[in-house]
This record gives C-alpha cells, structure tokens and sequence, in this order.
C-alpha cells in the first residue's frame, strides 16, 4: 500500500469534516486513528482504483458527521439538524 494515500485520506476526512462542522481541523475532538482503520481503508480505497468492477462507499461517524470515503477518494461528510 502507498502510504501517501492513507495520508492524503487522513488529510482529506479530517479536512471535509472540520468544513462541515465550520471549525479548524486541529478543534476536532476526535482522532481519525480510534474511529476507523485508515490504513485498511486506504488498501481498500487503492483496491477499488486498480479493479473497474469494484463500486466502494465507506460510511462512518466522526465527530458528529456521517462521512462517506468512495473509491475515486471522494470524502463527503454531513452533520445532522
């Protein structure tokens, strides 16, 4: 696995959700590392650019915002009303 995708999607989901939340990345109170496995989700992320048949969406919550990883490395994140 290229690390630099673990750190570009580390970078990216913590980035996507301190926009949603309209704080400073360094005000989240929770670490990125104790809510999900980023570099099991990079493995998965590179997987599904190398193989055309692979459609991946991985939803989890931090920080009060639902956020989704696609494997095109889209990072979207909601924070309910």
């Amino acid at each position: 696995m290229n690390s630099d995708i673990a750190d570009t999607l580390c970078w990216d989901i913590v980035t996507t959700v301190a926009e949603e939340r309209d704080i400073e990345p360094d005000r989240i109170d929770d670490r990125l590392y104790d809510v999900i496995d980023v570099e099991s989700l990079a493995r998965l992320v590179e997987q599904a650019q190398r193989v055309d048949t692979m459609d991946l969406s991985v939803s989890f919550r931090m920080a009060g915002c639902f956020v989704t990883v696609t494997g095109e490395r889209t990072v979207r994140a909601s924070a309910p009303n």
